[in-house]
């Protein structure tokens, strides 16, 4: 059984990271939910963690150095893509054809960003997992909505 002051040391660590702004969001969220499962702190506590932890994430915390790296790799290859594709059209139109934009769908699937070349942005629409559809409410947001529900303002028309 813990004590009383090893509790309170599990809150102030925690507090601390999160003061300090170097933690993923996800895994921060985590880590405070089991240690309240474990009674290690407080509903209160927890609670307390939970909002502070969301008001001071950022976007840059929120995926790994590894995660960067293949996010920039990603970015090379969209933009090698775009430009294939770019070229492709132009020889087409060239030789008397025709090119036919792609049809994007108003409220595509959510997608979890691998980093911030494919962030979401205020004003971009998804459909969730749970077939809910959002408006992204910031720019640069890598969170979905469960993790952090003030950047998604869900459409209910």
């Amino acid at each position: 059984m813990k004590t009383y002051k090893e509790d309170e040391t599990m809150y102030q660590i925690i507090k601390s990271v999160i003061e300090s702004g170097r933690y993923e969001l996800a895994d921060m969220l985590g880590k405070i939910d089991r240690t309240w499962l474990q009674g290690s702190i407080t509903e209160e506590e927890m609670t307390e963690l939970v909002t502070l932890a969301r008001e001071k994430a950022t976007p840059e915390n929120s995926y790994a150095s590894l995660r960067n790296q293949v996010s920039k790799l990603f970015g090379i290859v969209a933009e090698q893509a775009k430009a294939i594709k770019a070229n492709a059209d132009a020889i087409t139109m060239l030789q008397g054809g025709t090119v036919t934009p792609p049809v994007q769908e108003e409220y595509p699937e959510y997608v979890q960003p691998s980093g911030a070349h494919d962030a979401y942005n205020t004003g971009d629409k998804m459909t969730y997992t749970d077939g809910k559809r959002y408006i992204c409410q910031m720019d640069g947001c890598v969170w979905d909505p469960d993790t952090y529900p003030q950047a998604w303002k869900e459409v209910t028309e």
